[in-house]
């Protein structure tokens, strides 16, 4: 399974380079399927994210995507402004090729994870707050694995990495979203009844399922 680790946000930051690969293999692929920027001038795919490769024409709309879903310059921004602003934790799984897999993770209050990943569905914000409560909680933000380095088994150690980002971000608590049905399986598999599975649509006003996990008392 290669060597894990966790990392603080300098400590990580030697990794981005593979960290990036890693992030673009894995949204790439289902159920996904972000593969380059949208270039619809009405932005049909949702999120903005398209399934069709760069360089290809789209049978929908007809345009020729330019740009990768996710640049690396564009992500690894995105980590530093996290890492300024809140308590950060970062995971990585390494092999002989390169970093297999990753995920970040950040302390908030639960209004605030609602107005950074919520900002397109309101009525998530009164219903993270009721949920979470207004404490300050654990995010799981990211989940990550190239596949191309190992094709299976990537969330073989998905239990002892969130008890490990909940005690790193000093929090009994540590919540996250996801259209991943693995991710699903796998907080059931490891969690039981610490566990907490909101479906999407039926239990939480989103499209993605929602999913708190509590940690060892």
């Amino acid at each position: 399974m290669g060597n894990s680790s966790f990392y603080s946000p300098e400590a990580v930051r030697p990794l981005y380079g593979e960290i990036a690969l890693a992030y673009q293999s894995a949204f790439a692929g289902e159920p996904w399927f972000e593969v380059s920027k949208c270039a619809d001038t009405r932005q049909r795919c949702t999120g903005g994210l398209s399934r069709v490769a760069v360089g290809s024409v789209c049978d929908m709309c007809g345009a020729c995507p330019r740009l990768p879903a996710y640049e690396p310059a564009e992500l690894i921004e995105g980590f530093e402004q996290l890492a300024a602003s809140r308590p950060t934790a970062w995971y990585a799984e390494q092999t002989p090729g390169g970093v297999a897999l990753a995920a970040l993770s950040w302390k908030a209050e639960s209004g605030v994870i609602a107005k950074e990943k919520y900002s397109d569905t309101p009525a998530m914000d009164d219903w993270i707050q009721e949920t979470l409560g207004a404490q300050a909680v654990g995010w799981l933000d990211e989940v990550f694995a190239n596949r191309v380095l190992r094709t299976s088994g990537n969330l073989r150690n998905f239990g002892a990495m969130c008890d490990g980002f909940m005690e790193r971000l000093k929090t009994d608590t540590l919540a996250f979203r996801t259209i991943n049905e693995r991710m699903l399986a796998v907080s059931r598999r490891d969690f039981g009844e610490r566990a907490t599975v909101f479906e999407q649509v039926i239990d939480v006003p989103d499209r993605r399922a929602f999913v708190v996990l509590k940690g060892r008392s």
